[in-house]
């Protein structure tokens, strides 16, 4: 009881001052499919109180509820530590707070056994979806750790404000850099395959943190604990002390 008490404050004070890449509400956020023929319409940003604001009470997320659990049986995404806690990040790989997060994840894998990443792709965040497809495709595969670093550390933010534009950007960032990994296929050819294979995937996982009410991203899932926002020492302490969901 006495750790939940010390925990509450640590978990408010992250979402109150480590926020940084907000909600941005998007046809695909509410469940809904885009209009055909173009992109989404233009978004609005969330507060970042948006989570509390909607609950009828003044709660902890819980990491073992269904709505929290359901990320990590969702995800396609994994990546392996050294230790045993299962740890989903709802993530968008062009956020800036969710690269710092991914680096840490990585200094630590004695932290956690399987970690999961769970895409919320935003408009604010154009082509990032295309990111999320690309490291789908690679799921279950020896070369998706060089994907994951290359999505968290050197992609570029495409400055272009056409959804389809932004997207094929991204993909020719990727195929630049490793030219050997699609095949030599046309890149049209490749955008409407990882199009077809994997937007309804990332779209639902979009719908997952729309029902859980998530305020942005990152947002750590680490067994029974949930941390919304991004803080080094709050995330080392919960992935230390979580428990594994039963």
């Amino acid at each position: 009881m006495q750790k939940d008490l010390i925990l509450l404050p640590l978990l408010l004070a992250t979402l109150v001052l480590f926020f940084g890449c907000q909600r941005v509400d998007t046809p695909e956020s509410e469940g809904r499919k885009p209009a055909a023929g173009g992109p989404a319409k233009t978004a609005t940003l969330a507060p970042a109180s948006a989570w509390a604001a909607e609950a009828d009470e003044p709660r902890i997320p819980e990491g073992c509820s269904p709505e929290f659990r359901a990320f990590f049986d969702h995800a396609v995404v994994e990546l392996r530590g050294r230790g045993d806690l299962d740890v989903t990040v709802v993530t968008d790989p062009l956020c800036w707070h969710c690269r710092l997060a991914n680096k840490l994840l990585g200094e630590y894998p004695e932290l956690y056994g399987r970690l999961r990443l769970s895409f919320f792709p935003r408009r604010g965040f154009i082509g990032s979806d295309m990111a999320a497809w690309i490291l789908e495709d690679a799921a279950g595969t020896d070369r998706l750790p060089k994907l994951v670093d290359f999505a968290y550390g050197e992609l570029k933010q495409p400055k272009v404000e056409d959804i389809m534009e932004a997207r094929m950007l991204v993909l020719v960032q990727f195929t630049r850099a490793f030219p050997e990994l699609f095949g030599g296929a046309p890149i049209e050819e490749l955008y409407v395959r990882l199009q077809k294979a994997h937007e309804s995937h990332v779209l639902e996982s979009v719908v997952l943190a729309h029902e859980a009410h998530l305020p942005g991203t990152p947002i750590l899932i680490a067994g029974d604990k949930v941390v919304l926002g991004f803080a080094p020492a709050v995330w080392l302490k919960v992935l230390k002390e979580a428990a594994m969901c039963k």
